[in-house]
């Protein structure tokens, strides 16, 4: 479309909009046609927000009535369980005791 092909259809455009016939709503109070306005406004409703809920446990098919002893679970597939052992000294009653501790976390495997 060339720019003078556009400049037309533009100023035939504003002349129609200019020759239109006034409306009903040109006759009405203006506190009318704001009460118009408003109802027009509110009778259209939203749409309602979709939430999309998945279970914090995907694998888990069950549900269970007492907490999980793990706050974290296996997070899937692809994962290895990587832990990292030590002897750590403990002052007991008895006497200082060594005593073996472990720390465990989950890593992408392969």
């Amino acid at each position: 479309m060339t720019r003078s092909t556009a400049i037309l259809f533009a100023a035939i455009g504003a002349a129609l909009l200019g020759a239109a016939p006034p409306t009903a709503s040109a006759q009405t109070s203006p506190a009318a046609a704001a009460g118009n306005r408003d109802t027009e406004f509110s009778s259209q409703a939203r749409a309602r927000t979709r939430i999309r809920v998945s279970p914090q446990y995907p694998y888990r098919t069950y549900s269970t009535d007492y907490p999980v002893q793990n706050k974290y679970d296996y997070p899937g597939p692809g994962y290895v369980r990587e832990c990292s052992s030590w002897l750590a000294p403990e002052n007991r009653p008895s006497g200082p005791v060594i005593v073996p501790k472990m720390r465990c976390w989950w890593q992408p495997g392969t």
